[in-house]
Order: C-alpha cells, then sequence, then structure tokens
C-alpha cells in the first residue's frame, strides 16, 4: 500500500515538472522511465508467445528467444505509424547550451550608493534621474539649416539697413538709372554696413568689443556742444513718449540712448562714445574731526594703535613728550 502511495507521488510530481518545464523528450534527454516500461511490457508479450509444437523443446525456446532478439535489434528506433511497421520517427533534438562567460549588465555607481543604503529610490529621485538624462540628439535637417541662414540674413538686415532708427537719411549715393537695381547698399549705407560687419569679427578677440580703443579727434568745445546736443535730443525724445504712453526699451546703467545712429558714414559713437563718464563722489560725511575708532552696528571699535597714540606711547611702550604727539 505505501509503494503505491509512493508512485502516485511520483506520477504526480512528473506531471508538475512536464508542465512547467516540458517533457525530457523535449529537453533533448532520454526519458528511462519509458524505456524500462517498454522493455517490461515486451517482455510479458514475448512470454505470452506461442512458440508451437515441436519435439525439440531447446531448440525450440533458443529460436524463439534469437528471433526476439533479433527484432528487438531491429525494431529499436522503429514505431508503428498506421500500422506500418518499419517506418522511421524523427528523434527532434534541443541542445541548450549555458555559456560560462556571460557578462553581467553593468552597474552604474548611483545603482550602487542605492544598493548599499539598503532603501528603494523614491519617486522623487526617480523623476529627477530621468530628467538628468541626455535627450536624443536631434538630426540637423535642411530646414533648420535654412532656417539659421535667414536668421543671419534677418539680423544683418536690422543692423546695416537701420529700419528700426527714427530718422531716414539719404545714402549718399547718387540713384540713376544704372545704380537703381543695385541690391548690395551703396555710398555710405555700404560703408557703414562694411564697418559693422568689421567690427563683428573683431569682437571676438577685442577687449572693447569690436569699437575703437579711442574717439575721434576734435576739439573739446566742439565735443562738449555735441554731448550737451544729444542730451537735450534724448530727453525730450523720453519725456514725449512717457507723455504719449509708450513704454521705450531700457537702456544699461552708463550707456545713452542712439538716436541718430544712421547719420554720416562712420558711427556716432566714434566721436561721443557709448555712455556717460559719472564722477566718483564720496558721501559727505560731515566735519572733519579726529575722531577715535570706527562707528559700526556693533558699537565704536577701538583699535590698539589708537589707544596707545592717545596715551602717548610709542612703539616700544615708551612715554613720548608733548611735541611727540599727534
Amino acid at each position: 500500500m505505501a509503494d503505491d502511495e509512493y508512485m502516485k507521488a511520483l506520477e504526480l510530481q512528473r506531471r508538475n515538472f512536464e508542465a512547467q518545464f516540458g517533457s525530457l523528450e523535449s529537453l533533448g534527454y532520454e526519458d528511462k522511465s519509458k524505456s524500462a516500461e517498454n522493455n517490461h511490457t515486451d517482455s510479458n508479450d514475448s512470454s505470452d508467445e506461442f512458440g508451437g509444437f515441436s519435439d525439440d523443446g531447446d531448440d525450440s525456446s533458443t529460436t524463439v528467444s534469437e528471433s526476439s532478439d533479433d527484432d528487438s535489434e531491429d525494431g529499436e528506433g522503429l514505431v508503428l505509424v498506421h500500422g506500418k511497421p518499419g517506418t522511421k520517427k524523427p528523434k527532434e533534438v534541443t541542445v541548450v547550451k549555458i555559456s560560462e562567460t556571460m557578462q553581467a549588465p553593468p552597474v552604474s555607481k548611483a545603482e550602487v550608493r542605492m544598493a548599499r543604503s539598503g532603501r528603494a529610490p523614491t519617486m522623487k529621485e526617480l523623476a529627477e534621474k530621468e530628467k538628468r538624462k541626455p535627450g536624443p540628439k536631434q538630426v540637423s535637417s535642411k530646414e533648420d539649416q535654412d532656417n539659421l541662414d535667414n536668421d543671419l540674413k534677418l539680423q544683418r538686415l536690422l543692423s546695416e539697413s537701420h529700419i528700426l532708427s527714427n530718422s531716414m537719411a539719404h545714402s549718399g549715393a547718387d540713384l540713376t538709372l544704372q545704380t537703381i537695381d543695385f541690391e548690395d547698399p551703396t555710398g555710405k549705407a555700404r560703408r557703414r554696413a562694411i564697418d559693422s560687419r568689421i567690427r563683428q569679427l573683431a569682437a571676438t578677440n577685442s577687449a572693447t568689443g569690436g569699437l575703437p580703443k579711442t574717439l575721434e579727434k576734435m576739439p573739446m568745445s566742439m565735443r562738449k556742444g555735441m554731448i550737451r546736443k544729444r542730451d537735450n535730443r534724448i530727453s525730450k525724445y523720453e519725456e514725449e513718449a512717457k507723455n504719449a504712453g509708450i513704454v521705450l526699451s531700457k537702456v544699461k546703467k552708463g550707456q545713452v540712448r542712439d538716436l541718430v545712429s544712421s547719420k554720416g558714414s562712420t558711427l556716432v559713437s566714434d566721436r561721443l562714445g557709448t555712455g556717460k563718464k559719472t564722477k566718483s563722489t564720496k558721501r559727505d560725511k560731515g566735519l572733519k574731526i579726529n575722531s577715535i575708532g570706527r562707528s559700526t552696528r556693533n558699537g565704536l571699535i577701538i583699535s590698539q594703535e589708537e589707544i596707545d597714540r592717545i596715551g602717548g606711547k610709542g612703539k616700544f611702550g615708551k612715554k613720548m613728550g608733548k611735541n611727540h604727539r599727534r
């Protein structure tokens, strides 16, 4: 009874194994339990066969055993298919190769630190990690290159043609039937365009940003008059814009608003500069009295040198006379 229960348990375990991993034959191994059962059934069938009546009992038994052995040797690997003996069934062999040189996936330093800390990453840490990941590189197409070229042309057009300037001045070139169809600027406009491009190239390695280091030579009285007129014109322009409710662009500290950049063959900044020179004024601290110490938010701080000076002591601790007092 105990053997039957043991065999049932083995059979149940075999079925569970085949349900999860498949049969041994599908994995490329020979199922010895089935071969043992087949041998057992073949032996039972051979013993039940009738050998016929013969006077030579020993000879008949030997012939039957020999024939059964021959049949077993010849019939190995042969299976009855549709009642036709001798048809060989192809045997499927599955080869499972386990390479010992498999490399483990690379582990980042952040994952190693996380494993050492002994805790799972939070959602915030995962989100920050995703943000730090470099995005896919965008392949520059022909359209992007065309847009870049158009932007460069537009910047040059705005800086050289002075479309946004307040007053449009004559270029200085005589307009004739021969020059009316010229696309390139002529006269003073051409000179200003060339000058702006040269300064743009020189601004790369220039300490002054492409601007000249010194202003054009002219009488000082004339320069002061031009600066005074420029300041009056700028103040009038800003006041009119303020009264009309127009918001002007902000000007950096120390610079002036450029209103007449398109006049002349050279820039106004070459004659008057780009900003105002402010004088460094000191705060009026009242009467100059020989005070003692430094007044801070924490109180009056008096150094040892001042104490010695008031006490009349020298460097070596000796008292000085009245003539040596400061």
